[in-house]
C-alpha cells in the first residue's frame, strides 16, 4: 500500500474533501480538536496533520465563569470540553462531552486504543450500540458504562440536549474505524473480555 503524509490547514474540512473523492476516514487522533487523521482507498493510504492547529471553540454561548474551559469542537458533531487542565501529565482526561442537536448522530463503528473508559450520563440521552452486548440501548441521565479497551460502538441518536462525563486513560489516544463490522452484530456475549477488560452497564435506580 502507497502511504503519502500531507500538511493540511483545517483537518476537518481535508476529511471532508477527501471523502467526497471517494476516500475513507480510518483514524483520528484525538476525539477533542483532531490534529491528525489517516484516510485510505483501494491501495493508497493519506496521512493527514494539522500544520499548528488552534483550539476550534465552538459558536455556542459557554454559560459559566471566564474561568471555565471553553467547548471545542469534536469528532462526529460532538463537542468537548476539558475538566482536568494539565491533564495530570497525559495520564488521565475527563471531558464533559454534549451534542446540543436531537436526532441522528453523524458517528461510525469505531474504537478507542486505551487503557480505561468510563462514561456517565449527565443530562438527556444517548441512544448507542456495543459488540457483543445485543440491540441498542439508550443511555439516559444517571446511567454509567465502563468501556472495555477496543469495544466497537457507536452512538446512533440523541436527545434532550445529551451531555456525558467522559473519564479516559490515556488522555490522547487513536480512535479508529472499524469499516467491516456491522451493529449490532449477530453474536452476543456479555461475558466476554475486550483487553481482559469487560463491559459494565450499571442503570440509574
Amino acid at each position: 500500500m502507497s502511504s503519502e503524509n500531507v500538511i493540511v490547514g483545517d483537518l476537518e474540512a481535508a476529511i471532508a474533501e477527501y471523502q467526497a473523492h471517494g476516500w475513507r476516514l480510518d483514524m483520528i487522533f484525538p476525539a477533542d480538536n483532531p490534529r491528525e487523521a489517516i484516510m485510505s482507498r483501494e491501495r493508497a493510504r493519506v496521512n493527514l496533520k494539522a500544520d499548528n492547529r488552534p483550539v476550534k471553540e465552538t459558536s455556542a454561548p459557554f454559560r459559566n465563569t471566564e474561568e471555565d474551559p471553553k467547548w471545542i469542537a469534536g469528532r462526529a458533531g460532538m463537542e468537548y470540553r476539558d475538566l482536568i487542565p494539565d491533564r495530570v501529565g497525559g495520564k488521565v482526561i475527563a471531558s464533559n462531552i454534549r451534542l446540543l442537536a436531537d436526532g441522528p448522530v453523524a458517528d461510525y463503528v469505531h474504537y478507542h486504543k486505551i487503557e480505561f473508559q468510563m462514561i456517565y450520563c449527565l443530562k438527556g440521552r444517548m441512544e448507542v450500540v456495543y459488540e457483543d452486548q445485543g440491540r441498542p440501548f439508550w443511555l439516559e441521565a444517571g446511567d454509567c458504562v465502563v468501556q472495555p479497551p477496543e469495544i466497537r460502538h457507536r452512538v446512533l441518536f440523541a436527545e434532550g440536549g445529551a451531555e456525558v462525563l467522559e473519564v479516559t486513560m490515556p488522555a490522547e489516544h487513536e480512535t479508529w474505524a472499524d469499516h467491516e463490522m456491522t451493529l449490532p452484530n449477530e453474536s452476543i456475549d456479555k461475558e466476554r473480555r475486550f483487553n481482559g477488560q469487560s463491559f459494565v452497564l450499571t442503570k440509574r435506580p
